[in-house]
């Protein structure tokens, strides 16, 4: 029973550990900074004195009620930017690695998109264009030492494949919000 118990916060500590990497909360962080302009010149305890009170920051309470992620964590890397680091003992070792490079890859897209308007054309599908042009850029990082276009063309789109299904088994059995949810997740908590 102990193990479980063990287990299951693991788990837990994991995916808030994924999640706190993630694109969805690059942008929900995005745009509850925008909102609230919290003041970086103030000290932490100064910060938490006038913001970690759950009715001054209600978007923050929402977040961790619909996503079921502890508050206090989600307060701290929001407000004061602190960060978690996690052991070097991960399940899947490897999906993960994929996640985390594809949802690298979604945050410096987003980071370009904002200094540039290539993407206003509205007839442009942009959440499934995005993931997919960031699984691109990721497999391609990967590849980089591959010098025949053939063998790379083929390793290319076997680990585009495999690098979509790694991504979304990885959102999906730690129950992490991917792009296409985020305007909805922001939506509810808004």
């Amino acid at each position: 029973m102990r193990k479980a118990g063990r287990t299951r916060l693991a788990f837990k500590k994991l995916r808030l550990f994924l999640f706190l990497r993630s694109y969805p909360f690059y942008r929900i962080s995005q745009g509850i900074r925008a909102k609230y302009k919290f003041d970086n010149k103030l000290k932490p305890k100064e910060l938490r004195s006038k913001y970690f009170n759950k009715k001054s920051v209600p978007e923050i309470s929402k977040l961790s009620r619909t996503l079921s992620l502890p508050y206090k964590p989600l307060w701290e890397a929001l407000v004061l930017d602190k960060t978690f680091s996690l052991t070097n003992k991960l399940p899947d070792r490897e999906r993960i690695k994929v996640y985390f490079s594809v949802e690298n890859e979604l945050i410096q897209l987003s980071i370009a998109k904002q200094n540039q308007s290539d993407y206003a054309d509205p007839d442009y599908d942009f959440e499934f264009a995005f993931l997919s042009v960031a699984i691109e850029r990721a497999v391609g990082n990967r590849l980089i030492n591959i010098q025949k276009d053939s063998v790379f063309n083929h390793q290319f789109e076997v680990l585009q494949k495999l690098y979509l299904r790694w991504y979304y088994k990885v959102a999906y059995k730690y129950k992490l919000p991917t792009t296409r949810i985020v305007p909805f997740v922001w939506r509810l908590i808004s």
